[in-house]
């Protein structure tokens, strides 16, 4: 499977924990999580994307945030599908709003309390989805990387609440895709 949440190995485009930006910058972190469906379907699922929610704690500041495949999804390779796209939106008086450049935000005014939301994408899976092991999409379900709806939808494995495969019920999803 794809790598979880990658850093990119330029060593000006990682990113600092999170403590180092919160004592260098006026702002807090309200969310850093892994994106659940961001990741391609495929034999081996692509890498997760992160979501991330920062909060202004000053009075206010200028915004300049720049990232790639806010348009254009990362591609899966031999029967993979696409990963998740980028998503960007900022908190202003009348609500959440996305920028016009889709994946940059350059000079956005935002005052103390408001919110940045950023959904970073996740990597294109390799090989068709319905190759990909009944019980690995199962533990993908157990560890937040697949929701139980996009088990059904992407890789046609019904989980039941319990978190265990319904055995009748994928193999119904499975006969409905032509598998």
């Amino acid at each position: 499977d794809g790598l979880n949440h990658g850093n990119a190995p330029i060593s000006t485009a990682t990113i600092p924990p999170v403590e180092i930006l919160e004592a260098a910058y006026p702002i807090m972190f309200t969310q850093w999580a892994l994106r659940p469906d961001s990741g391609g379907p495929g034999r081996h699922r692509g890498g997760l994307g992160a979501i991330y929610q920062i909060e202004l704690l000053e009075d206010h500041a200028d915004v300049f945030l720049f990232g790639e495949r806010g348009k254009f999804a990362p591609p899966g390779v031999a029967q993979g599908q696409a990963g998740a796209l980028n998503v960007f939106t900022y908190e202003q008086v009348d609500g959440m709003h996305a920028p016009p450049l889709v994946s940059k935000m350059v000079g956005i005014k935002i005052i103390k309390g408001q919110r940045l939301h950023l959904e970073t994408p996740g990597g294109g899976g390799y090989g068709a989805a319905m190759e990909r092991d009944p019980k690995a999409v199962v533990r993908d379900v157990a560890h937040g990387y697949v929701s139980v709806g996009g088990a059904a939808r992407d890789y046609a494995v019904a989980i039941t609440t319990d978190g265990v495969q319904d055995m009748e019920k994928t193999s119904e999803l499975r006969k409905a895709a032509g598998q």
